[in-house]
C-alpha cells in the first residue's frame, strides 16, 4: 500500500517539473525572439533614417549645384521641397533667400533671410545679405526715437541667439550652485564675492533669456510680398487708405480678423491689410 502510494506521487512530481521547465524554456525563447525583433526594428529605423538623411543631403547638394550653375528657379524648387517635408534649417532658408534674391524676388528673399535668423542669428554672411536686400526696399521707415535705456535693452537682447542664452543660463546656474556649496564648506571671503557676482550675472542673463522667449512666443512679424499694398483704416476693402507699403517691408502683426491683419510699422503707424499681402516669418 505504501509503495503504491509513494510511486505514483513521485512520478507525478517528476512530470510537473518537466512541464514547468518547458514553460520556462518557452518564456525564455519568447523573450529572446522578442529582443531580436526589437533589435531588428531599431536597426531598420536607423537604416531608414540614414537613407533619408542621405537623400536630404543629396537634394541639398543638388540645390546648391543648381544655384552655382545659375539655375536659380530649379534651386528654389529643390530648397522649397526640403522645407515642405518639415526639414527646416538656417542654411536652407539662407540659400533659398539667396536664390530668390538672384531672381529679383525681393519680398521672398527677405522673408527667408528673416526665417534663417531664427536658426543662425548673428551669422555675418546672413546679416550682410539681409542688409543688402533691405537697401532695395522702397519704404524707408524711421523708427520712433526711444530712450537710450530701451535702445540698450533691445541691443542687449539680440546679441546672442536664444539657444546660446539658454546654455549660458544653465552654465551660470550650475556655477552658482557649486559656489554656494564651496561657500558652505569653506566660508572664505573669495567665495562670498564670487557667489555674489555669479548670482547677479545669472539673474541678468536669465531675465534677458526670458525676455527673448516672451518676444519669440508673443511677437509675430511678416514680410510684404506684393509689389505695392494699400493699408487701410479698417478691415474692409472700402476703408480709408492710411499709408502704402511695398515689397520686402517687415511689419509687426497685431491681430487678425476675417482674413485681414492689423499691422504696425516702426514709425508708429497702424492699419489693416489683406492676409494674402504678406507671409508670416
Amino acid at each position: 500500500m505504501l509503495i503504491n502510494f509513494v510511486i505514483p506521487a513521485f512520478v507525478g512530481m517528476t512530470g510537473s517539473g518537466v512541464t514547468t521547465k518547458k514553460v520556462k524554456n518557452r518564456k525564455l525563447l519568447f523573450m529572446i525572439l522578442k529582443s531580436i525583433q526589437q533589435v531588428i526594428f531599431l536597426l531598420f529605423i536607423l537604416f531608414t533614417s540614414f537613407l533619408y538623411a542621405q537623400d536630404l543631403e543629396n537634394r541639398f547638394s543638388q540645390a546648391n549645384q543648381s544655384y552655382a550653375d545659375g539655375d536659380y528657379l530649379h534651386a528654389i524648387e529643390l530648397y522649397s521641397k526640403i522645407l515642405e517635408e518639415g526639414i527646416e534649417s538656417g542654411e536652407v532658408f539662407f540659400n533659398l533667400g539667396n536664390a530668390y534674391y538672384k531672381t529679383n524676388d525681393l519680398g521672398r528673399a527677405i522673408l527667408n533671410y528673416e526665417k534663417a535668423r531664427k536658426y543662425i542669428e548673428g551669422d555675418p554672411a546672413l546679416e550682410q545679405n539681409l542688409k543688402l536686400a533691405q537697401l532695395r526696399i522702397v519704404d524707408k521707415i524711421e523708427p520712433i526715437p526711444e530712450l537710450f535705456i530701451f535702445e540698450w535693452w533691445t541691443v542687449l537682447t539680440h546679441i546672442l541667439p536664444l539657444e546660446t542664452l539658454l546654455w549660458l543660463s544653465f552654465s551660470l546656474f550650475t556655477a552658482v550652485i557649486l559656489l554656494i556649496i564651496g561657500l558652505l564648506l569653506y566660508s572664505k571671503r573669495i567665495y562670498y564675492r564670487l557667489t555674489f557676482g555669479a548670482s547677479l550675472l545669472f539673474v541678468l542673463v536669465l531675465v534677458i533669456t526670458l525676455s527673448v522667449i516672451y518676444e519669440f512666443e508673443t511677437s509675430k512679424f511678416g514680410v510684404i510680398l506684393e509689389e505695392k499694398v494699400s493699408v487701410v483704416s479698417e478691415p474692409d476693402s472700402n476703408g480709408t487708405e492710411v499709408f502704402i507699403l511695398h515689397e520686402g517691408t517687415k511689419v509687426k502683426i497685431n491681430r487678425n480678423l476675417n482674413n485681414w491683419l492689423e499691422i504696425s510699422i516702426p514709425d508708429g503707424k497702424i492699419g489693416w491689410l489683406k492676409q494674402t499681402s504678406l507671409e508670416v516669418i
